[in-house]
């Protein structure tokens, strides 16, 4: 007898714990993702912050100079650095956000760029430019990698001369077939 009141107990308390269709112990749902009465997040919300750091990332790195934009091993700016220069005072950028020159190894060659590239920004209007010599935060890509994402992309040259990768040649989805007939989908 004291074995079937044993089983029956444990019966019943195996349905009255946990999750169950009547909200569980007492109208509380141990399984519930959201408590009652708490508001959720609109749908797209993660998608959203997570596309907010990316601009955030990309509107930092706009006033980083790299080793590509200096001329071989000289303190010289590249004329592609001095346009972008030229863009970031002209918007504003240069002016709010310090520059940073990604060192090189060397700390006279370091100054001599922090000091072209003070007196560059200093061309443009910019007073009192904050240049300093910092490694940035952006990761870089390996030249072939660079290189395809430019030719994939077409913004940094003609589309048309890529490299003949796969990720620089048009995939024929999203309606561009190029005359192939069928497809994926």
């Amino acid at each position: 007898m004291i074995g079937l009141a044993t089983i029956g107990l444990a019966a019943a308390s195996l349905t009255t714990l946990g999750c169950t269709s009547r909200g569980g112990v007492l109208g509380v749902d141990r399984c519930a993702d959201i408590p009652a009465g708490a508001i959720p997040e609109p749908a797209g919300s993660k998608v959203c912050n997570w596309q907010s750091a990316q601009v955030t990332g990309a509107v930092a790195d706009q006033t980083v100079l790299y080793h590509a934009d200096f001329v071989g091993t000289s303190a010289e700016l590249s004329p592609g650095a001095i346009e972008r220069m030229a863009r970031n005072a002209n918007s504003g950028l240069a002016g709010i956000q310090p520059s940073f020159v990604e060192p090189s190894g060397s700390n006279e060659l370091d100054a001599a760029r922090v000091n072209a590239v003070t007196v560059q920004l200093a061309s443009f209007g910019i007073p009192s430019p904050v240049v300093e010599v910092a490694s940035p935060a952006a990761l870089g890509l390996r030249g072939p990698q660079a290189e395809r994402v430019a030719s994939g992309f077409g913004t940094i040259r003609n589309s048309s001369s890529g490299t003949g990768a796969p990720i620089s040649q048009p995939s024929g989805l999203g309606g561009q077939s190029n005359g192939f007939s069928g497809g994926i989908f």
